[in-house]
């Protein structure tokens, strides 16, 4: 279910009522979400009247994950909780000295990113985070940032993407989106081939009187970002609003683009080595919303892709694939199936890689969930369990490089204390 809806209709499970479920279903049918909803029913049936066997749900360890419920984030008892726990996982998490909001790192132990809630300022670190200096003020608050394999800094904000290719020294305004109100979903739709062509899928809510504007345009760049080619072939297949996820696929040799809001069609490319970026063409995976196509979020790790789907207030599942035909659909159980799988997060740590998963949607009766599978989606460890309407947890770092060290927030919306953690190996 789209964003709008869900958080406007959220408490319909809290508070039933006729007149209250007629205003539902006419905004529903009103903004094309008829097709969706019908697919929560098919599957919210199956799920009650348990005909998915127990091997459709993903499957978590006897890990007991840190509850949020009457904590104080920020509070030295809270530290040492989060601290203590993640040691019974053979992991350390430390409080950061800088609240970040969002941030890339590499192998060199450099940070760029920007800092809450002072987010039209770019900074970098050096050393890890321990100093900080001002690299850039921007016009609008930034959201996302994307270093390029020649080291080029993209800085996108609501509307447009600045480049830098002198380290910040400067920076020009490199690409416009369709609509002012766009932007590229940080850690998610944008990203870089083997042969250094740019990829970025627009982000945008626009809602013109009586339809959404279609906004599901890809930008290609084969020249670190100088120029741009912008192709319309998603809008032509009719997907009506956005662009959710664009990935490139070293296990595929193909980028994987997931498009929103009422089709949720996922596509593939061709093999790049014969994609014409400047007329591309796209396969779609699922032809109908049912077979489940929606997807916020995607992972690569060791010999499998995992996909997370966006179905806010619906069933959600965890999707696998090695090959790009066939898909293993797993679905994530109660208490937090409402919740779509809003971001992943690649971490490298000395056993292999970890894939850290967001589920940051509740209801009535669920919970949001902060968990991690180190064998590739078998198994999920459970970290952080926690009510959206008091807290809210969010994974800060992209998976470019394949980072060691990962970084979450912690904030309390109930006054708005706001803490970053960092995680990494135990040495």
């Amino acid at each position: 279910m789209s964003l709008d809806l869900a958080r406007q209709y959220s408490g319909l499970f809290r508070r039933r009522g006729a007149r209250r479920f007629f205003r539902f279903a006419h905004d529903v049918v009103q903004s094309g979400k008829v097709r969706e909803l019908t697919s929560f029913v098919i599957w919210e049936m199956l799920h009650q009247l348990r005909w998915y066997p127990q091997s459709r749900y993903i499957r978590f360890t006897g890990s007991s994950p840190i509850s949020l419920d009457r904590q104080a984030p920020g509070s030295p008892g809270f530290d040492a909780e989060v601290a203590a726990n993640f040691e019974g996982r053979g992991l350390v998490a430390r409080r950061c000295a800088n609240n970040w909001k969002l941030l890339t790192t590499n192998d060199r132990n450099e940070i760029c990113g920007c800092l809450y809630p002072d987010d039209h300022n770019l900074y970098r670190s050096a050393d890890g985070g321990a100093s900080v200096e001002l690299v850039r003020w921007f016009p609008e608050k930034i959201k996302a940032v994307f270093i390029s394999s020649r080291g080029t800094i993209f800085v996108c904000v609501m509307g447009s993407v600045y480049r830098s290719q002198d380290n910040g020294a400067s920076f020009l305004r490199t690409l416009d989106f369709a609509s002012p109100q766009s932007f590229f979903r940080f850690n998610n739709a944008m990203t870089e081939s083997p042969g250094h062509t740019l990829v970025v899928g627009e982000y945008g809510n626009v809602w013109d009187g009586d339809a959404w504007r279609d906004l599901a345009y890809l930008y290609f760049s084969a020249d670190d970002g100088q120029t741009w080619e912008k192709s319309n072939y998603l809008i032509q297949q009719g997907v009506n609003k956005h662009v959710h996820l664009v990935k490139y696929s070293r296990l595929l040799d193909r980028l994987l683009v997931a498009d929103g809001d009422n089709y949720k069609k996922l596509w593939l490319s061709g093999p790049l080595d014969a994609l014409d970026f400047s007329n591309p063409q796209f396969t779609p995976v699922n032809r109908l919303h049912v077979q489940v196509g929606g997807y916020t979020s995607a992972a690569e790790s060791g010999e499998k892709i995992l996909l997370g789907t966006a179905y806010r207030g619906g069933t959600n599942f965890i999707v696998t694939t090695a090959d790009g035909a066939k898909y293993v659909k797993r679905i994530v159980p109660d208490p937090y199936r409402r919740s779509p799988i809003d971001d992943m997060v690649l971490r490298r740590s000395k056993h292999g890689t970890e894939v850290w998963a967001n589920l940051p949607f509740s209801t009535a009766n669920t919970k949001s969930l902060l968990m991690y599978t180190a064998d590739e989606g078998e198994t999920w460890h459970r970290a952080i369990e926690y009510d959206s309407t008091a807290h809210k947890v969010w994974l800060l770092n992209s998976s470019d490089g394949l980072p060691e060290t990962l970084y979450f927030s912690v904030q309390d919306l109930r006054d708005n204390t706001r803490v970053v953690y960092q995680v990494s190996d135990k040495s």
